[in-house]
């Protein structure tokens, strides 16, 4: 069956909710119609792969293992709701993914077609470059709402930096932490949720 709003949002502690998003993962690798609505985007997909995906790898790093955490679809203005132990909300969380719409549609259309997409042509970096403008603008945006009862959490799209090419990856980190700060965000905390494999993951902005 595919991916519903009740599959979703079901209390998981951080390891929990990570298996979940391998579950599924692992799923859709059997089901070529359930891994066409992945790649796609469509029905709740689009909400677990921009949102519970990112959540749970940033769960996974900043939350004791016996905490829940409880993705909330809708336009609540946040994202996913965070308990302790007694069931004590701890926080709420608002998962930001900076993504070019036409670039992701356009490598999901030749996933589907070819099974390939998104090869593109540069150097080291130039992914993140490209995404920095993207982040400032949706740091704008989220720049008028009020998260002020919430942590909201930049997903920093790109790959993680090659040997040789770590200073310009800082200098980006630097460039997009001064285009959320300067955007105003009335935030409890922000943080970029960096590629895999970077080292820290996690980097508190706010």
């Amino acid at each position: 069956m595919p991916l519903s709003p009740k599959d979703i949002e079901v209390p998981r502690t951080p390891v929990e909710l990570s298996a979940f998003v391998e579950s599924i993962r692992l799923r859709a690798q059997r089901d070529s119609k359930e891994r066409e609505l992945g790649h796609l985007k469509k029905g709740c997909y689009k909400q677990f792969f921009d949102e519970v995906v990112p959540l749970a790898r940033f769960a996974h790093r900043m939350y004791p293992p016996e905490y829940t955490v409880t993705p909330k679809l809708g336009n609540q203005g946040y994202d996913a709701e965070i308990h302790d132990p007694r069931g004590n909300l701890v926080e709420r969380v608002e998962m930001a993914n900076p993504i070019d719409g036409k670039e992701t549609a356009s490598i999901a259309r030749e996933l589907v077609k070819q099974g390939y997409g998104g090869f593109r042509a540069g150097d080291p970096g130039d992914d993140v470059e490209e995404h920095i403008s993207i982040i400032a603008q949706v740091a704008k945006k989220k720049a008028i709402k009020d998260y002020s009862d919430a942590t909201v959490v930049f997903k920093v799209n790109g790959s993680k930096p090659f040997e040789g090419f770590e200073k310009r990856f800082s200098e980006q980190l630097v460039a997009i932490s001064a285009a959320i700060s300067s955007a105003g965000l009335n935030a409890k905390r922000v943080f970029l949720l960096l590629p895999i494999g970077c080292i820290p993951e996690v980097m508190q902005v706010l």
